[in-house]
């Protein structure tokens, strides 16, 4: 089952990452691609959320009033904030959406990265014992993480094998002297480490800023300690992948996570001038 849904995910992910290579002939400029377009393709997403937080900040002083005159009755004060929230059509826990999504678009794209020659080139399995048998890999000896092996591989030796398949590519991996189908290593400290931690710096930055910008965080406990929980967990899990997988996925989380990042600061100045506005417009 679980390889079933597996599939499911990474095989169209892995088409769009073809056609968005095909197109910029670039692997890291591809995934940095692929990130933008979920971001692009989760905007409407995103907007909806950042409308509920501006709703969420016009019904500020009702909030305010409840938690004063309820302070010694949390169990009320909870019951009258959810009837406060039904009313106005807000849900307290808007924006954890767009989070749930995150992971299974990694699982995607971690199958796409993972094995290139199945999801990437759509080379099938007879295909691949070809290939090996030609170069003489040991995919048993070399894993289950032979796939990106073998496509470095192929991209040296791409005339010896480009006859096996029409769909085969000769993929560079390379940004500057960090390889994308590269694994660093705890033991070894190499340049390899500077994805991982950055991925782990920016994930945390990420989250905090989200933090830091919605409202619903300081009147809802089950969502801040949700929100502290993720900017906990997420970080570490960023930077625990990062050293167990080839950081190809790490480069992917930095690109996620800068463009989240600059996503949220263009967006909360959109917020701003919509509140702005809807303040001009009830003094009026």
């Amino acid at each position: 089952m679980y390889e079933f849904l597996y599939r499911i995910i990474s095989t169209p992910f892995g088409y769009v990452m073809r056609f968005i290579y095909e197109f910029v002939g670039s692997y890291p400029l591809s995934l940095f691609l692929f990130a933008l377009l979920v971001k692009l393709l989760m905007l409407p997403m995103t907007i909806k959320q950042k409308r509920t937080m501006m709703e969420q900040q016009r019904i500020q002083p009702m909030i305010q009033k409840i938690q004063k005159t309820y302070a010694r009755d949390q169990r009320r004060m909870q019951e009258e904030l959810q009837n406060l929230y039904d009313r106005e059509g807000i849900s307290p826990m808007a924006g954890c959406g767009s989070m749930l999504l995150t992971f299974p678009i990694l699982i995607g794209l971690y199958g796409v990265i993972i094995q290139p020659l199945t999801y990437f080139m759509q080379v099938n399995a007879d295909q691949i014992a070809q290939i090996c048998q030609i170069l003489n890999f040991d995919q048993t000896a070399a894993g289950y993480h032979y796939q990106i092996q073998l496509a470095t591989l192929i991209y040296e030796n791409f005339d010896k094998v480009s006859h096996v398949a029409e769909s085969l590519m000769q993929v560079n991996f390379s940004l500057g002297p960090i390889s994308m189908a590269a694994q660093p290593s705890f033991s070894q400290p190499s340049i390899l480490w500077v994805l991982p931690i950055v991925s782990g710096a920016t994930s945390y930055l990420m989250s905090w800023l989200q933090q830091k910008t919605n409202p619903m965080q300081a009147n809802n406990p089950q969502a801040q300690q949700t929100n502290k929980t993720m900017m906990l967990m997420m970080p570490l899990m960023s930077i625990w992948f990062g050293f167990i997988l080839p950081v190809g996925l790490s480069f992917y989380w930095i690109c996620n996570n800068v463009l989240a990042i600059v996503q949220d600061l263009l967006m909360n100045i959109w917020v701003k001038k919509q509140l702005e506005k809807a303040k001009d417009g009830e003094n009026k």
